[in-house]
C-alpha cells in the first residue's frame, strides 16, 4: 500500500494534522486542532472517506477539531492511548484553560495499544514515548512517523506540563525512535518535517 499524506495547518498555536489516504480514497486523521474547515472541504472535494481520527496526545490544540469532524463524519471512530484518555475530559489536563475556554470531548473512544495494529483501512505500528505528555502516541506508516509533539526538526517537546518528564521523552525518543531506518521521514505537530537520519546527527537534545 502506498499512502499519501496531506498536512493541514490547524487552530491558534499552528498545529500540524495529518491526513492519511490509501488508494482507495480511504483515510484516517492524525490530531486534528480547530476549525478544520479545510480539512473538510479536502475530504469532500476528492471523495475520500474519513474512517478514523488518531490523537497522538490530548492537549487542545492536537483535539479540538474532533467534535465538528465526528458531527460530520458520524461513523469515525476516534483513537487514543489510554493514558491520555483523562486529557480528553479534563481542560485542566488538556490546556484548553489557557485559551479561556473549558474544552472537552466525551465521545466514544477506542483505545490505541502499543505494536501492530489495524487502525480502519491501515496496519500502522504504535509508539509510546511519554515525557511530553502521560502516554504520548507516535504512529508509524511506511516509512512515515506521524509523532506529534514527541520530536521536531532540531528539538524535542517541551516536558514542563502536567505529566511531562524530560527524562522519560529523551530516552523514549532515542531507544525507540532513533533505531528507526535513516530514511524514515519525522511528521512533527508542529513546523516542518525531519528525518531519523537528520535529528540523530544533529538535533540538541539528543
Amino acid at each position: 500500500m502506498n499512502v499519501k499524506i496531506e498536512k493541514f495547518i490547524l487552530g491558534p498555536i499552528e498545529t500540524n494534522a495529518y491526513l492519511v489516504v490509501n488508494e482507495h480514497q480511504k483515510a484516517f486523521l492524525v490530531d486534528p486542532s480547530d476549525n478544520p474547515s479545510d480539512v473538510v472541504t479536502f475530504i469532500n472535494d476528492n471523495n475520500i472517506v474519513l474512517e478514523s481520527i488518531v490523537i497522538t496526545h490530548g492537549h487542545f490544540d492536537h483535539i479540538m477539531g474532533i467534535p465538528e469532524l465526528v458531527k460530520k463524519y458520524p461513523d469515525v471512530k476516534v483513537y487514543i492511548s489510554k493514558g491520555e484518555e483523562l486529557l480528553l475530559k479534563e481542560p485542566r489536563f488538556n490546556g484548553s484553560l489557557m485559551l479561556g475556554v473549558q474544552f472537552t470531548y466525551d465521545g466514544e473512544v477506542f483505545e490505541l495499544t502499543e505494536g501492530e495494529m489495524t487502525i480502519g483501512s491501515f496496519k500502522v505500528k504504535v509508539i509510546f514515548v511519554p515525557g511530553h505528555s502521560p502516554a504520548g502516541t507516535a504512529i508509524l506508516i511506511e516509512n512515515n512517523l506521524l509523532c506529534g509533539d514527541i520530536l521536531f526538526a532540531g528539538s524535542i517537546g517541551r516536558a514542563d506540563l502536567l505529566g511531562g518528564n524530560e527524562e522519560l521523552l529523551v530516552n523514549g525518543i532515542k531507544s525507540k525512535l532513533m533505531v528507526l531506518p535513516d530514511e524514515t521521514v519525522v511528521c512533527p505537530g508542529h513546523g516542518g518535517r525531519t528525518t531519523i537520519a537528520r535529528e540523530r546527527k544533529a538535533n540538541p537534545y539528543l
